[in-house]
């Protein structure tokens, strides 16, 4: 049994060899197979540079009005009509929807009412004074008409029934005095502050009437405006802005970090955020407390010189570039040469064939660029990693 299996196997191996011969020097016998070579990729080569190092930002912010005001009805009511739309141009001064008035039209016409009695009351009272003032003013004539008469007819000295008649017409004409007195006070006080009270009514209701007008307060376009007929409106809560389209900015809001960063009058660049298209220059205008003047939460960017009518709509969105800092002057390399072990900062240096890691001292970043402050002298050779 074991004979002829020595017998397959040996058959086995003389058809495996004749098959192989078949092929021609394909294999050649005895030589190994040859494995590829794996391709060592070439690294990047740098030169230490002296130059420029720039750094800057980019942030993104919103089209907005420097000059807009918000505003609201003066009173509590119930929209009657609206007589403008969103985005319209308006005039300082032009009516852009009322309240209901119905009601205080009421209360006007019986305020009115209440005037109309009251001033009634007082004319007839003071018609009166003034007449009874005339002929308390006759009376005190006709008095001293009969006592100066009575005094150059007595006798002299005169006799007793000539002394009491002037005694009698002196007291006449004093009488006639007190009664002109009592008349000068005029008509009385509560009659005039009737009337006084009755006008303050109408003059404040009629304020009110006034007051139920939304009125424009500035000239521009109605960016906003929200007020639907029948929609109850709450006193001074703003419910439309009208903005100035002639000086425009862009706005953003950032946290504490990017505004540590930043200065008022820092230059810039500003263009679209999508599609940009015309790059404007510009300048950071103001920053909120604490790190600058603004009165409220957000970045204000200016323009240089405003964009033409219409090239931006309020909320179209901007991005702008600010240069944070910039060195001249100064040895630098591209930021992927500097490479980075255990917190050390090193370059590979090559010269004459040798590479040598060297430590160094960084700077500026930005822009791709990295400023070499030691480790590194101009025109050197650097392998990237």
């Amino acid at each position: 049994m074991r004979l002829i299996l020595s017998l397959l196997l040996a058959l086995i191996g003389l058809s495996g060899c004749a098959s192989q011969a078949t092929f021609g020097d394909a294999i050649t016998q005895g030589e190994p197979t040859a494995i590829p070579t794996p391709v060592v990729p070439s690294k990047p080569v740098y030169q230490v540079e002296r130059g420029t190092v720039t750094y800057e930002r980019r942030f993104f912010g919103r089209i907005a009005p420097v000059i807009q005001e918000g505003f609201g009805f003066l009173i509590d009511g119930r929209v009657l009509e609206t007589l403008v739309e969103t985005g319209a141009d308006v005039e300082a001064g032009d009516v852009l929807a009322r309240l209901d008035t119905r009601a205080l039209e009421q209360q006007l016409l019986a305020a009115e009412e209440e005037l109309a009695i009251a001033t009634s009351i007082f004319e007839s009272a003071d018609s009166k004074v003034r007449y009874d003032s005339q002929r308390a003013d006759l009376n005190l004539k006709m008095a001293q008409l009969r006592l100066d008469h009575a005094s150059d007819s007595a006798a002299d000295p005169p006799t007793s029934d000539e002394a009491l008649n002037i005694s009698l017409l002196t007291i006449q004409r004093d009488l006639a005095q007190v009664a002109i007195d009592e008349l000068t006070a005029g008509v009385d006080p509560q009659l005039r502050f009737d009337v006084t009270r009755a006008q303050k009514r109408v003059d404040e209701i009629k304020d009110t009437i006034a007051k139920t007008e939304l009125i424009a307060p500035m000239t521009g376009r109605l960016v906003s405006f929200k007020p639907d007929p029948g929609e109850p409106m709450i006193a001074y809560e703003p419910i439309a802005v009208v903005a100035d389209l002639n000086i425009l900015e862009v706005t953003d809001e950032m946290d504490a970090d990017d505004l540590s960063e930043l200065s008022e009058g820092m230059p810039l660049t500003i263009q679209r955020a999508v599609l940009p298209g015309n790059v404007y220059s510009g300048a950071i205008g103001s920053l909120p407390a604490p790190y600058g003047l603004a009165t409220d939460s957000l970045v204000h960017v200016s323009f240089d010189e405003q964009p033409p009518p219409d090239e931006f709509k309020v909320g179209d969105r901007m991005s702008f570039t600010v240069l944070i800092e910039e060195r001249d002057d100064v040895l630098w390399l591209p930021s992927s040469a500097i490479r980075q072990f255990s917190g050390r900062n090193f370059i590979v240096v090559q010269n004459e064939g040798v590479q040598q890691r060297v430590d160094v001292r960084l700077g500026l970043e930005g822009g791709g660029r990295v400023e070499i402050l030691e480790g590194a002298e101009e025109n050197q050779t650097v392998i990237g990693p």
